[in-house]
């Protein structure tokens, strides 16, 4: 009797790019780059070059194949890396080029970040998995929110509707209020730091200017970005970190109903306090804000920080406690992305017969 033949095993495609991925991971962890070197005397070249690992090489090492740039800074970048023999298929990975960070970011910001940012565990907080230093660079993996920042959701898809706005605003305050129960304040709130996860769920990140023990005495380092910058930051004095944050909860729910920044930055600070102190909004422009959302953002924007609400008062209001009946925000999220992309195809059109009306009128002439 002839013996059975031995079943052909065919190799799905999902296991050839797993093949293929994990092939590259040990190639890479070989990745070397120079050594750069001042040289004291220029008549000295044949010395010889040594050589480290790059930071894929680093990487790799421990089991993370960098794919691709997420975002980057003047000192800082983020990948998206694959992971292996990890719990998470993916993770984002910031890495710190400590040649590059200034001295006192190394000895009194990134220390504070490392310190806070890894005991913080809340579904709106993204989560640091762990963080390792090879002396050149500080890694910080973090976990990944595969849909990019709000900034780019509003840019791509303009003002949210009252809805999407409730929700992602609960959230935004869910995690910040659970920042002031333990004493810490994030102090760099705007919408390049809310990501967006799977589920279109919001994911609060950066914590670079992360201040605990913040019930003790007011702050004095004006950090963060200028139109999220409460006035009392933009005038110099010392200021109570919980309520500017409050202040830049009302800059991102703003932009969430309007689409557009409240305040701009390129009058100056001088320009800028003034338009702090009249907020004068144009709201006939924004025909979908309601009448709750509106009250709660001038709420925020108080221009004395001893009236402005606090997290707890605002977890409370009418307009958030609403939010509670909303399910599918991920059927939301998107349903918002094709009207922007409805949206933006329209103007195109416009633009294009204006154009062509503008051509022919000159032909005319």
């Amino acid at each position: 009797m002839l013996p059975a033949k031995r079943a052909k095993i065919e190799m799905t495609e999902e296991s050839r790019n797993l093949v293929a991925l994990q092939t590259e991971l040990q190639v890479m962890q070989a990745e070397v780059e120079p050594i750069e070197v001042k040289k004291k005397n220029y008549n000295q070249s044949n010395e010889p070059v040594s050589y480290r690992p790059t930071y894929r090489a680093v990487l790799a090492k421990r089991g993370y194949l960098v794919r691709r740039t997420l975002g980057s800074g003047s000192y800082s970048k983020v990948k998206l890396t694959y992971c292996f023999g990890k719990d998470q298929e993916k993770a984002a990975v910031k890495i710190v080029d400590r040649i590059k960070a200034p001295k006192d970011f190394q000895t009194k910001f990134l220390p504070r970040e490392l310190d806070i940012w890894p005991k913080l565990n809340h579904p709106h907080i993204i989560t640091m998995l762990d963080y390792f230093d090879d002396g050149r660079r500080v890694y910080m993996i973090l976990e990944y929110a595969e849909h990019g920042d709000v900034l780019r959701y509003i840019q791509k898809s303009g003002a949210l509707n009252d809805a999407l706005s409730k929700c992602w605003s609960k959230q935004l305050c869910d995690a910040v209020r659970y920042l002031h129960d333990h004493n810490i304040t994030h102090r760099d709130l705007k919408l390049e730091n809310l990501l967006l996860d799977s589920d279109y769920t919001i994911k609060l990140c950066d914590f670079g200017f992360v201040k605990d023990e913040c019930i003790k005495d007011f702050s004095k380092t004006y950090c963060g970005s200028k139109s999220y910058a409460a006035p009392e930051i933009l005038k110099g004095e010392p200021y109570d970190p919980k309520k500017s944050d409050m202040w830049a909860i009302g800059v991102v729910l703003y932009i969430f109903i309007t689409g557009k920044m409240p305040y701009d930055e390129s009058k100056g600070n001088a320009g800028v306090l003034d338009e702090q102190r009249k907020l004068d909004f144009p709201w006939h422009k924004y025909k979908r804000v309601t009448d709750d959302s509106k009250a709660l953002v001038l709420w925020l924007f108080q221009n004395d920080f001893r009236n402005r609400p606090d997290i707890h008062i605002v977890m409370n209001c009418h307009w958030l406690k609403t939010a509670l009946k909303i399910e599918n925000i991920q059927h939301l999220a998107i349903e918002g992305e094709k009207h922007g992309k409805l949206r933006k195809r329209d103007h195109e059109k416009i633009n294009e017969k204006r154009t062509a009306s503008e051509g022919a009128n000159s032909e005319l002439s």
